[in-house]
């Protein structure tokens, strides 16, 4: 596999395990990356806990790993459908607003037709 342009080595530590891959990420974002995978553990190791009364097995490491790619997968999924649903409401307001007069004092609402002594 080729390089990437610009990837340097880089070593990451995840949970007290050192990593040592090639990226060419800024530092700041590696950073935010491996702080949402220990999160994403933390959290995993959390629910094992309520659920069984105990944190997972070290031994069964691999398969934790692809556990935590799926949360992290699953979250990104839900922010990504967050966001589009965010948008549409956006569209969906502007749609309302482009409705709306520009002068509003020149159309009378119906609301405030009327004697109100």
């Amino acid at each position: 596999m080729k390089a990437k342009k610009g990837a340097h080595p880089v070593r990451v530590e995840v949970l007290g395990r050192s990593l040592e891959l090639r990226s060419s990420v800024p530092e700041a974002e590696l950073r935010a990356a491996v702080q949402a995978l220990e999160s994403t553990f933390r959290d995993m190791d959390s629910a094992c806990a309520v659920e069984w009364g105990h944190a997972r097995p070290a031994a069964d490491s691999s398969t934790w790993l692809l556990l935590g790619a799926l949360n992290l997968a699953h979250r990104v999924a839900r922010l990504e459908r967050e966001a589009t649903q965010h948008t549409q409401d956006l569209e969906q307001t502007l749609k309302l607003l482009e409705e709306v007069p520009d002068d509003i004092s020149n159309h009378p609402s119906a609301l405030f037709e009327g004697d109100l002594s």
